[in-house]
């Protein structure tokens, strides 16, 4: 779950280098050739089109890489799931203890994997056009890929550092560190980038000239990855509550309610996983458990459906053992059954979300009676119960976290952000009373060590 501290000038030159791009060419779906290693600096001397295409390959194992650093790391500081790894008390220690300092065990949390996705999906950007093999459409349709993948970093990064600030602008100098900027900065760039994009998969033909995995079935020609890409830049306009904004993007995107079925709430885009030799398992997957395990308030603060059942989205995604997994002590005996093997795939978003997303903006806006039928459309089909009804006169933004907690459980580190966003982590529950809740994480020491004056997220975070 942890990576190890670095700094973006040592980001920016390992991603220059031929031992980055090795670990791209673990990507071995059948549906995505067998990769070699290339050299990024090859690729700006010479660009070719199976180098370029093996390196835009290289970004989704980028993003993949960070799976358990999402949905673990954020899902401890949110209190939805817990690492009792006996082997490692830093999980308990640094994520629920703290303080959390620069140099600690928390502080890279993916920091690292984002700007090694960024430099390379710079040097992509810099190369697509001197490619002789590829056409105008096919140039401008790995633009819009690679520029959606930059975006989704920059947010994902944001969801973590959110007030401190993040980095935009990585040049391509190694010598160079671009400058810190504020969270709205960052969000603007993150949604001018995902447009930017839009515009070029708009103009990115029939076909994409490198291959996806099969978790972008659905999305996997410009026309329909573009829909994906509206999808994930309505998040961002969620977080930066442009209500209005997010209608109009979730439009644009794959929404849909013309099915109830759970396939079709399912629908989306993934991270796919198999046991084929050089490929990876889901990290989400702990058959015992051994380590891994839900905060059992997700099961006690369920809402009881019409029979008196448990909300069909908690018993489908945690069940209660006989056996508690203890460390420091903390325990849980509530076995996470979200992933039911080592080689399911975990969602990067899908219709679901989608729903609530715009049940959040109809909300915004003030529109109570559109929220509460995409609510009540989740309550119903996804969860099994009772709908609200349109005379529903209580607290929408309760309901609204209370779907996206059992909705979205154990995919991205949603609970955190989400409660951060409407002022409410102080409502998070503390295992001990020295436990803390901690709002950021803060900027790692080396990228503070390359700074003068350095960026005000170099401090420990103490949390509450």
């Amino acid at each position: 779950m942890r990576t190890p501290s670095i700094s973006i000038r040592r980001v920016v030159t390992l991603a220059t280098s031929a031992a980055l791009l090795a670990a791209f060419g673990a990507c071995k779906e059948s549906t995505v050739p067998n990769f070699n290693t290339p050299n990024i600096d090859g690729l700006l001397e010479s660009p070719d089109a199976a180098t370029v295409n093996t390196t835009v390959a290289g970004l989704l194992v980028g993003l993949r890489a960070t799976v358990g650093t999402w949905a673990t790391g954020l899902g401890i500081l949110g209190r939805e799931v817990y690492n009792l790894d006996p082997a490692e008390p830093r999980n308990v220690l640094g994520y629920l203890v703290g303080p959390l300092e620069p140099g600690g065990f928390v502080a890279d949390v993916g920091w690292s994997s984002s700007y090694r996705d960024l430099r390379t999906a710079a040097t992509i950007l810099e190369a697509v056009d001197k490619v002789p093999d590829f056409t105008a459409a096919q140039k401008s349709a790995t633009r819009g890929f690679v520029k959606t993948i930059m975006a989704q970093e920059y947010v994902n990064q944001l969801r973590v550092r959110d007030t401190l600030g993040i980095v935009v602008d990585v040049p391509s100098d190694p010598t160079v560190l671009g400058a810190f900027v504020t969270k709205d900065s960052g969000f603007k760039r993150a949604a001018a980038l995902f447009d930017e994009a839009k515009n070029d998969l708009a103009a990115g033909g029939a076909a994409f000239p490198f291959a996806l995995t099969s978790g972008f079935a659905g999305f996997n020609t410009p026309a329909t990855f573009l829909k994906l890409n509206r999808a994930l830049k309505s998040r961002v306009d969620i977080y930066r509550a442009d209500w209005a904004g997010a209608l109009v993007t979730l439009g644009e995107s794959f929404i849909s309610t013309s099915s109830t079925s759970a396939a079709a709430l399912a629908t989306g885009a993934y991270h796919v996983y198999s046991t084929t030799s050089g490929d990876a398992l889901n990290p989400l997957f702990d058959a015992a458990p051994r380590a891994l395990v839900a905060v059992p308030s997700f099961l006690t603060e369920a809402q009881l459906r019409p029979d008196g059942s448990p909300d069909l989205r908690a018993s489908s995604k945690a069940l209660v053992t006989p056996v508690n997994v203890t460390t420091q002590s903390v325990s849980s005996n509530v076995k996470i059954i979200a992933y039911a093997s080592n080689v399911a795939s975990v969602p990067i978003i899908k219709n679901e979300e989608l729903i609530l997303l715009r049940a959040e903006a109809f909300n915004g806006l003030g529109n109570r009676a559109s929220a509460i039928q995409d609510l009540d459309f989740i309550r119903v089909n996804s969860g099994g119960l009772a709908p609200l009804g349109p005379g529903y006169a209580g607290d929408l933004v309760s309901e609204i976290l209370y779907n996206r907690r059992y909705s979205l459980f154990y995919e991205y580190g949603h609970r955190w952000v989400d409660l951060r966003r409407y002022g409410r982590l102080a409502t998070l529950e503390k295992a001990l009373p020295t436990h803390k809740i901690f709002p950021v994480v803060p900027i790692p020491v080396d990228e503070c060590n390359q700074r003068s004056p350095q960026p005000k997220g170099c401090i420990n975070i103490q949390g509450f």
